[in-house]
């Protein structure tokens, strides 16, 4: 038949010139092994995604005990995410408990946060707090580069708040290494710290006798600042002020006073939030250390500075409102006052 005489032929071509041609069987080799590795490739993905998925569905679980804080951190994403995290965790532990003031806790591992956008991934992490009974979550990571900091959004139920009613915050975290990690596991967990318990950083819930620890750890985490980010020693600083104001002492007065005068003694202008904090302090710190031992020369410059503030504070957008609104307010009582009087007076004789 032509049709089987067809076949015989090309099947004699390819015999004699594509079977027999070493080009043909080393083309047919590399496919052989693209489609081996491609199919190792399927199997260790497949891998990786189950592993991932268990790992998730046990960071979902419930934490052990409903006593004290349950903090979670999500997987940090970026260059040595993985060991960030771990390491995050690890001095957390070992930390936490001397910014708690006792109160128990547990560190937990979050899963990892897989949503769009911003809102996406605060609605993920609202429904984990929610799911897991826990009080605080975490996640973010940095960019490349080894100096890099972290770069971490938090929610937190700031002790007495519901999932849905939590507290985001973004902010920066020191990445921690072993050579620095004396100075910035404690900075990590008191800024964790901070998120549970934001009266930390205005010291005047708390006692002085408890502050005092913590306010000293502060000032030590201070004195090595070159291993923290620009804006996480500013918080230090501002929170370390407000506490050493509140406990009070000539140490903590002049330490506030050092500091407060080296942030002002800068060249670069200051922002607002930054000058008028500092020089409310300084003046703060140098009325307390004249009422410790008079010095008539720090009064004139505590109220050189508190003026300044003075001044600062009236031209803020936010203070001529509030004072145009208290200004309205003010009127609005008075004419109800007069409607009073008018209508116990019987208005015109009518």
């Amino acid at each position: 038949m032509p049709t089987s005489n067809l076949i015989n032929q090309v099947t004699d071509w390819y015999q004699t010139n594509i079977a027999v041609s070493q080009i043909w069987g080393v083309i047919g080799f590399i496919t052989s092994l693209l489609v081996a590795l491609f199919a190792v490739y399927l199997v260790v993905r497949a891998l990786f995604k189950t592993v991932g998925a268990i790992s998730n569905w046990m960071a979902s679980r419930r934490r052990k005990s409903q006593q004290g804080y349950g903090i979670g951190i999500s997987p940090l994403k970026g260059p040595q995410g993985k060991a960030q995290t771990k390491a995050l965790m690890a001095e957390l532990n070992d930390h936490l408990a001397a910014f708690s003031f006792g109160a128990p806790f547990e560190v937990l591992r979050a899963p990892t946060l897989r949503a769009q956008g911003s809102k996406g991934l605060r609605a993920h992490a609202t429904q984990w707090l929610e799911t897991a009974s826990t009080d605080l979550i975490l996640w973010g990571g940095r960019e490349s580069g080894k100096l890099s900091p972290l770069e971490v959004e938090v929610l937190s139920l700031e002790g007495s708040l519901s999932p849905r009613e939590a507290v985001h915050s973004e902010g920066m975290m020191p990445v921690i290494t072993p050579a620095n990690r004396e100075t910035t596991g404690l900075v990590a967990a008191y800024l964790i710290a901070r998120a549970l318990q934001p009266g930390l950083a205005t010291a005047a819930a708390f006692k002085k006798e408890k502050l005092a620890p913590v306010a000293d750890i502060l000032f030590t985490c201070l004195q090595d600042r070159e291993n923290l980010p620009e804006r996480t020693q500013l918080t230090l600083e501002t929170d370390y002020c407000a506490m050493a104001l509140h406990i009070g002492g000539q140490e903590h007065l002049l330490r506030v006073a050092d500091m407060r005068r080296e942030r002002l003694s800068g060249t670069e202008t200051l922002s607002f939030d930054i000058e008028v904090p500092a020089r409310v302090d300084l003046g703060r710190a140098l009325l307390g250390l004249s009422n410790i031992k008079f010095d008539p020369v720090r009064v004139r410059e505590a109220m050189d500075h508190l003026k300044v503030a003075i001044e600062l504070l009236r031209a803020d957008p936010n203070i001529r409102l509030a004072q145009a609104t208290s200004a309205a307010v003010q009127q609005g009582q008075a004419m109800l006052e007069n409607r009073k009087r008018f209508s116990v007076t019987g208005g015109n004789g009518i």
